[in-house]
């Protein structure tokens, strides 16, 4: 059986109060930490179902595993790889130890299957479990040291532009129906040699946030709505979608790392390229030392 596409998708992690202010992680509430609490909330909840009416989707949880991980001094670092079913998915939630009020959640994504959403509901359900006035903050993360990488020592494999309106001339042309949210069109360059060269001064004004995304590509006549650049390096295949910086969305491509069974990724090869993946991006942040 040929190998599903596995993917990782990588969150910032922070949690709110009623007046905006930030909680510190390792102290939710006294003497547990948010592993703690989310913890126990998934062992309360293992035998539940929940279900997502909008797409009909069935969601429980199945397992969880906190661990305590040390750096090469015998340092506490980071905690926690967890995995979630039905089809199923893991997730990784890792904190450095201290007064910490920022971490990490990675979602483990199969094609164009993913958890993000059901699995927010349940940790904002657990938060306000514990007081109605705790708010989970999600947000994409792409530290610009890591992107920096890719785009200088990965290899540029693919350019792809999604457009997600198509204009009715055209639909009708093409015979298909005008305004369907899920129709889209999408041009791919592959092996796009010498693109980051060449547009190398472009994609540096985008990073300082002087150019638009859609300044690094102009076509005429096809008004694209994202932007995304998909890189190889060593192992690893990552795609980014340049179009709103500030909401960089990262997916990691772990196909070739993780071991399959029956098409599904095996937790025990799942859960060390987590951590791994977490302390990098903890390091990105500057919240772990390098």
């Amino acid at each position: 059986m040929a190998k599903k596409k596995i993917s990782l998708v990588i969150y910032g992690l922070s949690i709110i109060n009623r007046e905006n202010e930030r909680i510190i992680l390792n102290q939710l509430v006294p003497g547990k930490t948010l592993i703690d609490c989310v913890e126990e909330y998934i062992n309360s909840n293992k035998a539940v179902y929940s279900r997502d009416l909008s797409k009909d989707i069935l969601f429980q949880f199945e397992k969880t595993e906190s661990q305590v991980v040390l750096n090469n001094v015998g340092q506490k670092e980071i905690g926690r790889a967890d995995q979630a079913d039905m089809m199923p998915f893991g997730f990784c939630i890792a904190i450095p130890v201290g007064n910490v009020d920022s971490a990490v959640i990675i979602l483990q994504a199969m094609g164009n299957y993913g958890m993000k959403m059901s699995f927010q509901k349940h940790v904002q359900k657990c938060l306000v479990d514990i007081s109605p006035e705790l708010q989970l903050i999600m947000r994409p993360i792409a530290p610009k040291e890591y992107i920096d990488r890719y785009f200088k020592n990965g290899v540029l494999k693919k350019i792809k532009m999604v457009r997600y309106q198509i204009p009715e001339d055209e639909s009708n042309k093409m015979g298909i129906n005008y305004g369907v949210k899920q129709t889209k069109e999408e041009r791919i360059i592959h092996k796009p040699l010498g693109f980051m060269e060449r547009k190398k001064k472009v994609i540096e004004e985008w990073f300082a946030g002087q150019k638009s995304y859609t300044d690094i590509i102009e076509i005429e006549g096809f008004e694209y709505n994202d932007l995304k650049l998909e890189f190889s390096l060593g192992d690893t295949d990552k795609t980014f979608n340049l179009r709103d910086m500030n909401k960089l969305v990262v997916n990691e491509d772990i196909t070739k790392q993780v071991n399959q069974a029956g098409g599904h990724p095996i937790y025990e090869s799942l859960k060390p390229i987590m951590q791994k993946t977490a302390e990098e991006y903890l390091k990105g942040m500057g919240l772990l030392a390098i």
